[in-house]
């Protein structure tokens, strides 16, 4: 019972820590309504894939801290280079909308270094997770 309880308190810090909405639903949120490019149909083109990335965002927030914990960690690589990837599609469409809808966006550097802030997070919290399943596995023996 003890060893169940681990990865599912990690997985809830982790979901209280990433949130639910991805950068492209937070970019939607500060849109200016009022503005003439926001009833374009690119801009409400970009809008209606938003929706797509929050999905996705919920489900790698779940998914990934479990598949992390129960591979002991063997699957640390191929999660972060999924979310490392679909983290820079979801910016760079969120920058994308932005721009269609009369913002200003975001340069492919400060992305870029968003993105690896995220990965650098990442990598952190799944390592914790991981030393932390790891010490409470051999309380237990």
């Amino acid at each position: 019972m003890r060893n169940s309880i681990l990865p599912v308190s990690l997985v809830c810090t982790l979901l209280a820590l990433t949130g639910c909405a991805s950068t492209s639903g937070s970019t939607f949120a500060k849109l200016d309504r009022s503005h003439p490019s926001y009833e374009s149909e690119q801009c409400q083109e970009a809008i209606r894939d938003t929706a797509i990335h929050d999905e996705i965002k919920l489900l790698r927030s779940i998914a990934s801290p479990v598949a992390v914990v129960l591979s002991g960690g063997t699957l640390l690589p191929a999660v972060l280079a999924a979310n490392v990837g679909l983290d820079a599609v979801d910016r760079v469409d969120a920058s994308k909308m932005d721009v269609h809808c009369g913002g200003e966006g975001q340069s492919a550097g400060q992305i870029t270094l968003d993105v690896a802030k995220g990965a650098a997070f990442g990598l952190a919290t799944s390592a914790a997770g991981n030393a932390l399943g790891a010490g409470g596995t051999t309380a237990s023996k």
